[in-house]
């Protein structure tokens, strides 16, 4: 018999209503029954029951993907398991430069407490201030700092998680090299919670920049904006924390639904870079002002950042974006990633194909560039309402069919979920869709965790 206290479970149709949505209100799922576990042994008994009862359990973090994956499914009596309660910080290791935290722990709360340790969290979202880490570590998230820092999994020292069964897997080594056999580790990172919980995880960690500067600049083209960045790609180097493009329907759609820009040329590209100094340069602004040669760079406007103030206002403006998409009534998302020498002609073509396709589309094209990720967005203003479906399905076939034809993926960083599953026999090739298959049934035998999700 498996007993949980009043304070780890709720039947709350309106909260019930809130885990059952996810972030876009694309699913919605059925489930009648959050679970709340307030520790690892705990959430080990509740799997432990469920497989032997054969109740299937979605694993759910702070909800703010982006496919689906961690809302129930719809007509379906999946049970809820939120990690909230899990939200410890283990420790802080200022000598070896990492942090255990457990899978419940807000990402902005991560980073807050590192800097009063003058230490820096290597993942940066804009949905930080909701998402939890066990949800990035199972989708590894990318975020804005992966061309300085790489994605999480590239971060993760050690790794806890609870397998379907109820066994504690603890791998939680504070190392940077272990090569003692197969890295178990790595196979719970990404797999979007049908292996198992994660439940805590051992971070690397790194020096806070003193200082931060950023540039926004404007350019005619997208080739430009690639010049840009190889210019300052060689200029700056290991300085260089992101680099973000966004491109005129992007800015668009931001002003239409929620912030306007002030004082920014307005022009057919944009790119937002943050240069950040890790040894103590005085006057860094200066530095960076005076290590642009402006003669050498066909753009018409930049503007290099003056205070801590200024670059938030700048980073607001690309953070905003979803949220302005959000608003819109019809939008088609897609999560891919080009490689740079491919990424202008993928760009040209694939908007040029759509517009072909239907005149009133939009594409807000923005993005980390600095780790070759679009979020390459189809925005229909003119359609029916029992055409969407054909619609979506024309434009995922024009975007996934030049996704493959220029060497790229169809989820950079976003993950499969609901969202991708039917496609993802166009990125993996047949042999490997059956490893996958037979790895989820070696961890999951019972097959209770998020069904109907990757594969």
């Amino acid at each position: 018999m498996l007993i949980l206290e009043r304070s780890e479970f709720s039947k709350d149709p309106e909260k019930l209503k809130i885990h059952n949505i996810d972030w876009r209100g694309e699913y919605i799922g059925s489930s009648n029954l959050l679970i709340f576990p307030k520790s690892v042994v705990k959430l080990s008994k509740i799997l432990k029951f469920c497989q032997q009862k054969k109740i299937t359990v979605v694993p759910q973090g702070g909800n703010t993907g982006l496919v689906g994956g961690a809302v129930p499914r719809k007509g379906k009596s999946d049970v809820i398991v939120n990690l909230s309660k899990l939200n410890k910080i283990r420790e802080i290791d200022s000598i070896g430069n990492s942090i255990t935290v457990e899978g419940g722990c807000i990402l902005d709360d991560i980073k807050k407490k590192l800097q009063l340790h003058n230490l820096e969290f290597p993942l940066s979202l804009g949905s930080r201030g909701n998402c939890q880490i066990g949800g990035n570590i199972s989708t590894n998230a990318g975020g804005v700092n992966v061309i300085k820092y790489g994605s999480i999994r590239q971060n993760i020292l050690g790794l806890e998680a609870v397998l379907a069964d109820g066994t504690i897997f603890n791998s939680l080594k504070n190392v940077k090299k272990n090569n003692t056999g197969l890295d178990m580790k790595q196979l719970l990172i990404g797999s979007e919670g049908i292996l198992g919980i994660i439940t805590a995880a051992t971070i690397k960690v790194y020096p806070l920049p003193k200082e931060k500067v950023v540039i926004w600049s404007s350019f005619a083209n997208f080739e430009q904006v690639l010049n840009f960045y190889v210019y300052l790609t060689k200029k700056f180097n290991n300085l260089i924390t992101s680099f973000e493009f966004m491109n005129k329907e992007s800015i668009e759609v931001l002003e239409q639904n929620e912030i306007q820009l002030k004082n920014l040329k307005r022009n057919e590209c944009y790119c937002l870079v943050e240069i950040s100094n890790f040894q103590f340069v005085k006057n860094f602004n200066e530095f960076v002002s005076s290590s642009i040669d402006f003669n050498l760079l066909e753009t018409d406007d930049v503007i290099i950042s003056k205070s801590e103030n200024e670059n938030k206002i700048l980073w607001n403006y690309r953070e905003s974006i979803p949220l302005a998409e959000k608003k819109e009534e019809f939008i088609i998302p897609h999560d891919i990633s080009i490689p740079l020498n491919n990424i202008s002609k993928f760009v040209f073509t694939t908007t040029k194909i759509i517009k072909k396709y239907n005149k009133s589309c939009k594409v807000i094209n923005f993005g980390h560039l600095g780790d070759n990720n679009l979020h390459f967005n189809v925005l229909i203003n003119k359609f029916s309402s029992n055409k969407k479906n054909q619609i979506r399905k024309s434009i995922n076939r024009i975007v996934f069919d030049n996704v493959k034809k220029y060497g790229g993926v169809i989820s950079a960083e976003h993950g499969i979920g609901q969202l991708r599953r039917s496609e993802l026999k166009i990125q993996k090739d047949i042999s490997e869709i059956k490893i996958m298959k037979k790895i989820k049934k070696l961890f999951d035998p019972a097959n209770i965790l998020n069904q109907g999700k990757v594969i």
